[in-house]
């Protein structure tokens, strides 16, 4: 009986899928999935700048402490650049969870100017996708937009392209 008890929240563990943390002086990496829900989140911000890369298509509604609200349409494998923002309730408001890897960016400049939702480039970040390593001595991140899968300063498993965020 001990046994079993032990072997039922591993496999639960390996259902979900794991991803081995990532955090540093440079990013802290964080996979999220937002749930449909009837009721927004609770209050919350953001103080660093976020590479965002949707493993899911989706539809989020932002609404911030001043009242502006923002309904967000997500494509499967779209990135985009999320600057720190204010006090702020999420909600998914679609009917399937949607999975997304969230890199906070902790160094580099304090422009948050996107360059778009292709590639990003900015003072802080180039974001663009490739199935080859950047050249040697960058600092950078390599997430698979199917799984979800993440390394730094390598490139996760799979054939790639992979979603790649060098820092500045």
């Amino acid at each position: 009986m001990r046994i079993a008890l032990l072997l039922v929240p591993v496999s639960l563990m390996l259902a979900q899928g794991t991803h081995a943390p990532i955090e540093n002086d440079y990013v802290r990496v964080v996979w999220a999935t937002d749930k449909p829900v009837t009721k927004p989140g609770n209050l919350h911000e953001h103080k660093q700048n976020r590479v965002m890369i949707y493993l899911d298509a989706g539809t989020m509604r932002i609404a911030y402490a001043d009242g502006h609200v923002e309904n967000q349409k997500w494509k499967k494998g779209e990135i985009a650049w999320s600057p720190a923002n204010g006090m702020h309730t999420s909600q998914n408001v679609g009917k399937e969870p949607l999975r997304i890897v969230e890199i906070e960016v902790r160094k580099g400049s304090s422009d948050t100017k996107a360059g778009g939702y292709k590639t990003i480039d900015n003072g802080q970040v180039h974001v663009y996708r490739s199935a080859k390593a950047p050249a040697a001595g960058k600092h950078y991140v390599a997430v698979d937009p199917v799984t979800g899968d993440a390394a730094w300063e390598a490139l996760p498993g799979g054939a790639g392209p992979f979603v790649v965020v060098e820092m500045k």
